[in-house]
């Protein structure tokens, strides 16, 4: 257990560090871009992250499952020539959507209700490429559980993407406008990321190798992953499609269609995905860890795991629910400025849909780790069927709400039926139904504590430290409250993770 934690910190400080950048910058982003700007750019990225699940989401999970596999028997030889199979594989495909899309641009704009997604897209396909080979190196050095080399990449990705948009903007580079010049900056970042990690693959001994008689093994894993994974990325740029154009037959127009979607997409929805940073980490190493138990068919790991997975992305996702529904506006106003004080109001709405977003990413891990991938891929279809029905019909009735109930929906019937699925498949007593009623509970009470604090404290202080106070006495009494009814094993957690670099710190070896 202790080594699943361990692993968790590592990945969940750099993801921490990497969202937190990635989050100021999301600020900035919006400040420079404006609402409207920003919906057409939320449009344009979502077109770009099917390409990016297609090159890069089951090619590292295919190399991370042979290499580690090769590992253990010693094989270095197989290991080199599968990675490079899979370079081979990550490149071609990758060459290949850029260039069609390149080719036919006309033709795929007609799709957009905006020209300029189109002028967007197209400044981010040289990310499409390296991210192929970013994700296929990546993916090495994940078999390998070189979980520090895969964080501080992707944290250098992030930092260099910033650095290339301000230069831009600031110093007039190539004279783009804000949405050109961060489809650039990323393509730069993605670009040297790529190469960063080729770095770091080599000087982990790797080689290019010959790749003859694996390109089979490679492609057998990958491509049912990969299928999966893309038909499930397609509802979100459908989504991007729908709800404007779902909004503008409600009665607005379409520059206030496009700037709801933006505020929405762009300024509310990635403060919900924070909790995301550690349940993903958790995910991130919990398919290993899962898949070597599955093979050595320990039943007992396998149920500690699951358990322990759970309970933590159920307290790790509610834990932000009492800050965001309490404080939601005055974050948004805080974070965006007035003239955006929408996204705040949709925040408070929106916080419990972490509560699932969360489960349903977990799930869906456990579940792929189980080698029932495609249970997962139907669930997440049934799921997204719920979101593209609200999005489609509601949003005359009920607005931007349409698309948060939507989402909150989708993610509730995925955890609901990935649950179902693993309980089928391993017996196991989650017994999440109390903790959740009972977090759930006092995250409400929480809520309206940090919430009437706010105005008491406004006389008295300014508002980042008012944000500070408030929120922070609604955290601590979410956690203190959830300790004293032990709804959440804390301490546990803590211990165990401390405990574990104190011992690496002596020099005492740890098992792997």
């Amino acid at each position: 257990m202790g080594s699943l934690f361990r692993a968790v910190t590592i990945i969940a400080l750099f993801a921490i560090i990497t969202r937190i950048a990635g989050f100021l910058f999301r600020i900035y982003l919006a400040q420079e871009l404006g609402a409207e700007m920003l919906g057409i750019y939320q449009i344009a990225f979502s077109v770009f992250m099917v390409l990016i699940v297609i090159v890069s989401s089951g090619l590292p999970l295919a190399v991370s499952k042979l290499t580690a596999g090769y590992r253990a028997k010693g094989d270095k030889k197989s290991e080199n020539k599968t990675t490079t199979a899979a370079f081979i594989v990550g490149l071609t495909v990758s060459v290949f959507l850029c260039g069609v899309l390149f080719a036919f641009q006309n033709l795929f704009g007609l799709l957009f209700t905006d020209f300029r997604c189109m002028l967007i897209l197209i400044t981010l396909l040289p990310a499409v490429i390296a991210s192929a080979v970013y994700a296929v190196f990546r993916g090495t050095l994940w078999g390998q559980r070189d979980y520090f080399s895969v964080g501080w990449t992707e944290l250098a990705e992030q930092l260099l993407r910033i650095l290339f948009f301000v230069i831009i903007i600031n110093f007039g580079w190539l004279s783009l406008d804000g949405a050109m010049a961060a489809g650039v900056s990323l393509s730069i970042a993605c670009t040297i990321s790529a190469i960063l990690v080729f770095i770091v693959y080599l000087r982990h001994g790797g080689k290019i190798k010959p790749p003859k008689g694996h390109f089979g093994p490679v492609l057998k894993s990958a491509v049912p992953v990969t299928g999966v994974r893309t038909v499930s990325s397609l509802i979100q740029p459908v989504i991007a499609l729908l709800f404007p154009l779902s909004l503008i037959l409600a009665g607005f127009t379409n520059e206030q269609a496009l700037s709801m979607f933006g505020v929405a997409m762009g300024m509310t929805f990635p403060l919900l995905f924070l909790p995301g940073t550690l349940t993903g980490a958790l995910a991130f190493t919990l398919i290993p860890e899962l898949s070597s138990a599955v093979t050595q068919k320990n039943t007992g790991l396998i149920e500690n795991r699951i358990k322990s997975a759970f309970a933590f992305s159920v307290f790790v996702s509610m834990l932000c629910v009492p800050l965001f529904m309490g404080l939601g506006k005055e974050i948004g106003v805080f974070l965006y400025g007035p003239e955006n004080i929408t996204s705040g109001v949709y925040l408070a709405r929106a916080a419990w849909i972490m509560v699932p977003l969360s489960l349903a990413n977990i799930t869906s891990s456990i579940l792929n780790s189980l080698n029932l991938e495609v249970k997962s891929f139907i669930h997440n279809i049934i799921g997204g069927a719920i979101l593209l029905l609200c999005v489609g019909f509601l949003p005359q009735f009920m607005g931007v709400d349409a698309l948060i109930l939507g989402m909150g929906l989708c993610m509730t019937i995925t955890t609901l039926l990935n649950v179902r699925m693993i309980k089928k498949h391993v017996p196991i007593k989650l017994g999440a139904i109390k903790p959740i009623i009972g977090m759930g509970l006092i995250a409400l009470g929480c809520a309206l504590l940090s919430g009437l604090l706010y105005p008491l404290l406004e006389r008295i202080f300014p508002a980042v430290i008012n944000l500070v106070l408030s929120g922070g006495i609604g955290l601590a009494a979410f956690i203190g409250l959830c300790m004293a009814f032990k709804l959440a094993d804390v301490l546990t957690y803590a211990v165990i993770v401390t405990s574990r670099f104190k011992k690496k710190s002596k020099g005492i070896k740890q098992p792997v």
